[in-house]
């Protein structure tokens, strides 16, 4: 039985534009004569991606799995560019091609030539069709930019108002009414952004497009949004950056209302936070917690005491975990000082000897492939030099199949001093430090019962782990103890858990505390 794949790539497509649709290229593929011929075809599609990288796209990544596998004879695409917007995607896929030299290739429009000539056209086009689309993505930000300085509404429409096909933005007034009602209840200085997203939840009063429930962070995002009083910056109003001017469209709010919440926002804000935001790392588990119930914990402070909190509790049926800093400082130095303790000299002889190789997981394997993709881009966009980019892609690449072979050469960590690091170093030192070690770390009450190593040093510290608390090799479980905790699905990470550790965590607090 042969086999063709067809590849169907659109960034975007409007009936009025005049580029090929997508029901156009499925259907010039099959009808090319090599894939008409076989028995079975396979359609891959990828649906308002942009060609710039492979990242978001799961029909090219498919694709080239398929290709992979094996028993393919034929690979079509409309042209070149719907299949690449990127040199490096090009020539990576061409040394793909180079593998399985009894897969024909072919497009509507061009053809592919595996000769020495036909290469050297396929990277010249390759490279012509990235110049292409950043030559695009200039000039649309150039637009985009211009329509800002003149006050348009540029980028999404908040909720509220409604952009019709002409592009005028006018009020919604059905969703216009509960947009100020949000204004006007936290102007009162009754309500906090949680207290008004609780609300809303049990109510039901959801956007008409709203995928998810309301949550505080997106009440806040809400209050702080100056087009609801008509105005907008000249540069970016997502990132409010440039001046605050006019914009071309009717307030929602009234002047009064929108003054009220901008200084209720500010006193919260800045009441009893001894820190500012402008400090990096504030927090030392920082972006590294996450809840049982799969949510990432978000660091606050509140009357000068730092705590992690659960950000479904603005759900209607919230997940009130929160827990303070101080209660989970113990378990980090514990952690550090049983690395010091069997940090010896042998100590990565005695891992590589006690340990077999392992062999990566899906991923370890994605965030080496991810790390690819970025070089080529940043090569690209200019931002290595050739001999960077390729002693770099190289080395990458030889990790990869290290990796696949099945015997990825061990590295020893070495974290002399980490303790005296810990105890002596600042928020952002100790951050640091965890950081050095992990991407996650998952809650349970108020123990830290799974850590998930980073991501490129995932056996070594697994085994730094291992070692450290005197237990069998745990790496690479997503079991949590055996503890029960309903509805709560980890990640398909690598992950070390733990069995025990030195000293129980103290209870959790309540809210009021």
């Amino acid at each position: 039985m042969t086999t063709a794949l067809v590849y169907v790539r659109q960034s975007r497509h409007r009936d009025y534009e005049r580029t090929a649709s997508p029901e156009v290229q499925r259907k010039a593929c099959l009808e090319l004569p090599p894939v008409a011929r076989c028995a079975s075809v396979e359609v891959m599609e990828d649906l308002d991606v942009s060609g710039g990288g492979t990242k978001r796209r799961r029909g090219y990544l498919a694709l080239v799995q398929r290709i992979k596998a094996g028993n393919v004879d034929v690979v079509a695409a409309y042209d070149q560019s719907r299949a690449f917007r990127n040199t490096a995607d090009a020539l990576e896929f061409y040394a793909l091609t180079e593998k399985h030299p009894d897969i024909e290739v072919i497009f509507v429009h061009g053809r592919f030539d595996r000769s020495p000539a036909g290469e050297f056209t396929y990277t010249t086009l390759a490279a012509a069709h990235a110049m292409e689309r950043r030559m695009t993505a200039e000039k649309m930000r150039d637009a985009v930019r211009y329509r800002a300085e003149k006050g348009e509404m540029v980028g999404q429409v908040p909720a509220g108002y409604l952009r019709d096909s002409s592009g005028k933005v006018s009020i919604d007034e059905a969703t216009a009414e509960l947009v100020r009602g949000i204004f006007h209840d936290y102007a009162t200085g009754m309500y906090s952004v949680r207290q008004i997203a609780r609300r809303l939840n049990e109510r039901g009063q959801l956007l008409p497009a709203a995928k998810t429930a309301w949550r505080g962070d997106t009440i806040a995002q809400l209050l702080a949004n100056v087009a609801y009083i008509g105005k907008t910056y000249s540069l970016s109003r997502r990132h409010q950056r440039g001046t605050l001017i006019d914009g071309q469209w009717d307030a929602i709010v009234e002047a009064e209302t929108w003054e009220a919440v901008q200084r209720f926002c500010a006193e919260r804000r800045n009441s009893g936070r001894p820190l500012t935001r402008s400090q990096p790392n504030r927090y030392v588990f920082e972006k590294l917690l996450r809840c049982a119930c799969g949510r990432r914990m978000h660091a606050q402070t509140t009357k000068g005491t730092r705590y992690y909190r659960c950000p479904g509790t603005d759900a209607s049926d919230p997940c009130r975990h929160i827990v303070r800093e101080d209660r989970l400082i113990p378990w980090a130095a514990d952690l550090f000082a049983r690395i010091q303790r069997h940090q010896t000299n042998d100590f990565g002889e005695a891992v590589r000897a006690e340990q077999p190789a392992r062999v990566a997981n899906a991923e370890t394997l994605a965030s080496i492939d991810a790390r690819i993709n970025r070089l080529g881009q940043r090569f690209e966009w200019g931002h290595v030099g050739e001999a960077d980019y390729r002693s770099e892609w190289n080395r990458l690449q030889t990790i990869r199949k290290q990796l696949t072979d099945g015997h990825r050469p061990r590295r020893r960590i070495r974290l002399g001093g980490v303790l005296e690091a810990w105890q002596a170093g600042d928020s952002v030192s100790r951050r640091d430090l965890l950081a050095t070690l992990f991407d996650e770390m998952d809650l349970l009450g108020d123990q830290i019962v799974a850590v998930k190593p980073r991501s490129d040093l995932v056996s070594e510290v697994s085994d730094l782990i291992d070692h450290a608390y005197g237990d069998p090799p745990l790496g690479g479980s997503t079991s949590l103890l055996g503890v029960g905790r309903e509805g709560f699905e980890p990640p398909q990470l690598s992950r070390v858990v733990y069995s025990h550790l030195s000293s129980p965590m103290p209870s959790r607090p309540t809210e009021e505390e």
